[in-house]
């Protein structure tokens, strides 16, 4: 009976996996970015994020190596862009990441910045 158990849990753990909220995605950015002080240098990246509810700390990876990490909120709702990163202008010409926008969600940075965000070509999420 406690085998049966066992090897039910174990063929019922994959659906669960696959009915999970996906939790990462990709991105490009085709210039530096600065998110949370911490400049980006160009390139393809990964996206996690982390937390519950709206409220989560999302990190950019190259690989296995944490390059930058932010307080976000995620925003599950479909956007009329796929692939956009929204950047306003920071000091000395950099750019600051203020959202990232898939097509069926956004996480959106809350740096505060002096200039209101504006869509950029920075780079495609995917």
């Amino acid at each position: 009976m406690k085998y049966a158990a066992i090897v039910a849990l174990m063929l019922m753990a994959p659906v669960a996996l696959l009915a999970a909220p996906k939790d990462s995605a990709n991105v490009t950015f085709t210039e530096a970015v600065t998110i949370n002080g911490a400049s980006v240098p160009p390139g393809d990246y990964h996206v996690i994020w982390q937390g519950t509810g709206p409220l989560v700390e999302a990190t950019i990876l190259q690989g296995k190596k944490v390059l930058a990490s932010a307080p976000a909120t995620l925003v599950n709702a479909k956007t009329q862009y796929d692939g956009a990163v929204e950047t306003s202008d920071g000091s000395n010409n950099s750019k600051v990441l203020e959202a990232i926008d898939w097509s069926n969600r956004s996480l959106r940075f809350g740096q505060a910045n002096a200039s209101s965000p504006s869509m950029s070509t920075l780079g495609a999420a995917n």
